[in-house]
């Protein structure tokens, strides 16, 4: 079976191929060609392009000088790139204190976690660093299987939630469950995500929808009934928020299970 990836590319394209050869600054070309030697470049992530040597706001300058606007908004480039009240608090923290281990506590620490405590809905108030959104993932599987002594998962098909190991164990999307990977953690079960359009429950409207995803939900936690976590993070394949009432719909995880 031929595996089609639902996101990224691998530069691959002729209009790419030909746009490289008419880049000529050699000191971009260079830069590239070390990069290319020196990375291990990931197979939905196009290999560098060009050279960047500034950036601010919504623009990045490369090293020939051309400016281009970033579409991307990926992460903290929300804010725009270099934002000067970031700087300054960065500026401000490294004067002060580059780093505190967690042998030891300090008030920027404790106010984040705070504030995240804060925010968290219901009786969850306590915070756990980690390096990244997998990671995170990762953690909470540990810790759903600490807190029910279960290790089944239920999460939707084409939902992405990492590419560590059990994360895209419990995410659903083709390219990081492919036979590259091996046997992925067991007990990861799926079912398919709401859409408003190509309905795998076969409906014609996001209502309809909603509710033949809540039912499978539904049968599927009542059905093995011993699961350690419902995963309900949104799925990147169907970026839309769910109908009235979903949440509602989908019945009680059983008793002790946790949703990540």
């Amino acid at each position: 079976m031929t595996l089609v990836h639902t996101e990224g590319e691998s530069n691959k394209a002729a209009a790419r191929q030909e746009w490289s050869a008419r880049q000529s600054h050699a000191p971009s070309q260079e830069l590239l060609r070390r990069d290319a030697v020196a990375f291990l470049h990931q197979s939905l992530s196009s290999p560098c392009v060009s050279a960047i040597a500034k950036a601010e706001g919504i623009w990045i300058e490369d090293t020939a000088g051309r400016r281009y606007m970033d579409f991307h908004g990926n992460s903290a480039h929300h804010i725009g790139y270099g934002h000067p009240r970031l700087k300054e608090a960065i500026r401000q923290q490294m004067d002060a204190l580059p780093f505190a281990p967690r042998r030891f506590t300090c008030e920027p620490a404790v106010e984040l976690a705070e504030t995240l405590g804060a925010l968290a809905p219901g009786d969850l108030g306590k915070v756990l660093f980690t390096t990244g959104g997998s990671d995170a993932i990762e953690v909470a599987l540990k810790l759903a299987r600490a807190a029910t002594g279960r290790f089944k998962t239920l999460s939707f098909w084409d939902a992405f939630h990492g590419a560590g190991f059990g994360a895209a164990s419990v995410g659903g999307e083709a390219t990081f469950r492919s036979g590259i990977a091996g046997p992925l953690l067991p007990g990861t079960e799926h079912v398919a995500p709401w859409a408003p359009h190509n309905c795998p429950y076969g409906t014609n409207s996001l209502e309809d929808s909603a509710r033949a995803c809540a039912s499978m939900i539904s049968y599927v936690l009542g059905r093995e009934g011993d699961f350690a976590a419902f995963i309900a993070e949104p799925m990147r394949a169907t970026p839309l928020v769910p109908a009235p009432g979903f949440g509602r719909r989908c019945a009680r995880p059983a008793t002790g299970t946790a949703r990540c």
